[in-house]
């Protein structure tokens, strides 16, 4: 029986005696080989279990590894896209490769290697990834200065856009209290430093010139340079100006001399006589004659006839501009623009005989400026999204969005934006203002630190607005004639609510700081 073969199995057989070898013993055999077995299964079980433990453990530190591998290289990638774009698969790849190389390896020497291959590949990647963090800091605070200045210059247009809306609501303190006039004396100096340097500031000049204009008590001579450099004639370098404007002068004096009949005509003989059956020349040789006829600069008749020279060297320059840009030619109206730009470049000379150093500096500034304008002249372009017609519907919009009021009342009545806005946009209010104010809205205009078309539509909006309220009480007869004659105002007005339009102000604008505020 089987209690009895247990009973035998733990009987002890003494010393000496004879070893049963009958069934008795097979029980015991028997019990003995299933503890064994029952031991070494444990032991294989958990030996399994940490081999499985030790495997998971492997295959979590190379997942490590890839993310803080990606996450290094996203960090690089934030400073250089390009340069890093596939460094992450490549490392992902390198580490695939040297598993499969070191395979035989390591099953001789078992998973612990492995892993610990893994941890310090992990490890350095985690070091690495701090490395590329500090450099991104580095960078940051090195690029700070330049951030800092973009902010101050926001600020200060905000400030700015926040005084000309208290401005327009006549209130008594501009910005830190006192006058308007020492508003202006105060930007004057800012504006006087600014172009006094080695290096000018452009955005400085455009942000100080974009308030009101450039100074008029220095014989022009503030304005000009601030034209030359707003329109690319003169470089940033002061030591390079007298270089820049000698390659150009003699570069316009070889064009003159291709395509003009002659560099300069006698004190008997007239312009046009030098060109017969020309079209073109006798079109602009008409509309010079007329150029400006209140003004002296251009109507002096004495015994020297500077007066004619002066309107000889516009001719030439208008010449030389259609023979150069053959797709438009000569429009009419040209010759007010280009007279604006001469008027400010002769005056502002040093020499008076330098009048035919204007006209060449005149013709790449007008050159300049008729490339931005250039579509409002095709009249093939005038029904297109480029031409006139585009501008004048993008000129309503603005009204109606500035001035609901008054786009509403002279919609009421038809009076449609192209019939007093088209001669503003087309001729740039030469002949709708003195020549003094025409030449303050020329340095918004030129100095606008955003596209010049865009500029130009704020002031045709901030002309309308000016006189809203008696446009508004006036009937159709009325607002004509107000809006094709304007009448005499301070084009300080004009040009403040023009700068206006662009910002956001908040509320009333009391909230914002002007400790920026130096126009």
């Amino acid at each position: 029986m089987v209690v009895a073969a247990s009973a035998s199995a733990t009987r002890r057989v003494p010393r000496g005696a004879a070893l049963d070898v009958g069934t008795s013993s097979f029980p015991e055999t028997t019990a003995e080989t299933g503890t064994h077995r029952h031991r070494r299964a444990t032991r294989e079980t958990r030996g399994d279990a940490r081999e499985r433990d030790e495997d998971a453990r492997v295959v979590v530190l190379f997942v490590v590894a890839v993310v803080v591998a990606n996450v290094e290289d996203v960090i690089a990638n934030s400073t250089r896209p390009r340069a890093r774009v596939s460094v992450a698969s490549r490392r992902a790849m390198r580490a695939r490769d040297a598993v499969d190389d070191d395979d035989d390896e390591t099953r001789a020497r078992g998973k612990k290697p492995l892993a610990t291959w893994f941890r310090d590949k992990a490890r350095a990647a985690r070091e690495r990834a701090r490395a590329a963090m500090a450099k991104v800091r580095d960078e940051a605070r090195h690029r700070g200065t330049g951030t800092r200045a973009r902010r101050a210059i926001e600020t200060e247009s905000r400030a700015h856009a926040a005084r000309v809306a208290r401005a327009i609501a006549r209130e008594d303190a501009p910005a830190r209290g006192g006058s308007f006039a020492e508003a202006r004396a105060s930007r004057r100096e800012a504006l006087m430093e600014a172009l006094g340097g080695d290096e000018v500031d452009a955005s400085r000049v455009r942000l100080l010139v974009s308030d009101g204009g450039c100074p008029d008590d220095d014989d022009g001579r503030a304005r000009a340079l601030v034209w030359k450099l707003c329109l690319g004639y003169l470089p940033r370098e002061r030591a390079r100006w007298e270089e820049a404007a000698k390659g150009k002068r003699a570069e316009y004096a070889t064009f003159r001399d291709e395509f003009c009949a002659s560099a300069s005509t006698s004190a008997d003989s007239k312009w046009i006589e030098s060109y017969e059956d020309d079209e073109l020349a006798e079109q602009i040789d008409r509309d010079i004659a007329r150029v400006h006829p209140d003004m002296h600069f251009f109507n002096d008749e004495g015994e020297d006839g500077e007066a004619r020279r002066r309107k000889d060297h516009m001719r030439d320059a208008l010449y030389v501009f259609a023979k150069l840009n053959p797709g438009v030619g000569y429009v009419q109206g040209m010759h007010e623009m280009f007279g604006c730009m001469y008027y400010v470049f002769a005056t502002s000379a040093e020499e008076e005989s330098a009048t035919e150093d204007a006209a060449a500096d005149a013709f790449y500034c007008f050159t300049e400026v008729f490339s931005e304008f250039r579509d409002v002249f095709v009249m093939a372009l005038d029904a297109t999204d480029q031409g006139v017609r585009a501008m004048l519907d993008t000129l309503s919009d603005m009204l109606a969005e500035h001035g609901p009021e008054v786009h509403a009342h002279l919609q009421s009545m038809n009076l449609s934006t192209s019939m007093f806005a088209f001669r503003w946009i087309t001729l740039m209010f030469t002949q709708d203002f003195e020549m003094a104010d025409v030449l303050r809205l020329w340095d918004v205009v030129l100095a606008s630190p955003r596209s010049r078309k865009e500029c130009l539509l704020r002031l045709c909006v901030a002309c309308v607005l000016n006189i809203g309220t008696e446009l508004i009480d006036g009937d159709f007869a009325a607002c004509m004639k107000m809006l094709q004659n304007y009448p005499p105002v301070d084009v300080r007005n004009i040009t403040r609510i023009a700068a206006a339009l662009p910002y956001g102000i908040a509320g009333d604008g009391r909230a914002l700081s002007f400790e920026n505020l130096t126009i």
